[in-house]
């Protein structure tokens, strides 16, 4: 698994690893998705694509993960799977994969209202990159 959650305060947050940026986003995105719901009980039947680019890759990490959680909000959306490719630099393009909210089906776990910055920063830790975000609940 290439996250873990944390407490912090009245927030949430996650501490994602990843052998290689792109591999660090993609296991962003699928922990925002695990805590969004169960990713069990979604069928991957929808395919959305969106894109992302920004100046460094802390603001690449957030647009992404703000991206995502605006097509869950207004599509009204959950999602099971999520692929991102870095396209050059600090530029993304992403594909999820899910379906419509089915409450029967699907229980929301937290409703989360945004990624901050808020102590966020990518960084090496041997092999490996790291990094911890906060999200508002």
């Amino acid at each position: 698994m290439g996250f873990e959650v944390f407490e912090h305060t009245a927030d949430v947050g996650i501490r994602v690893y990843g052998g290689s940026l792109a591999e660090l986003l993609q296991n962003a995105a699928l922990a925002l998705l695990s805590l969004i719901t169960e990713t069990e009980s979604v069928r991957p039947v929808e395919e959305v694509v969106f894109e992302a680019e920004a100046e460094t890759g802390e603001e690449l990490l957030i647009k992404m993960l703000s991206e995502i959680l605006y097509i869950h909000q207004v599509r009204k959306m959950v999602f099971c799977e999520a692929d991102i490719e870095l396209t050059g630099g600090y530029r993304l393009k992403g594909r999820l994969k899910g379906e419509k909210i089915d409450p029967g089906r699907h229980e929301i776990l937290l409703d989360i209202k945004a990624a901050t910055y808020h102590n966020l920063k990518i960084k090496r830790v041997n092999d490996k990159f790291m990094a911890e975000i906060v999200f508002d609940i």
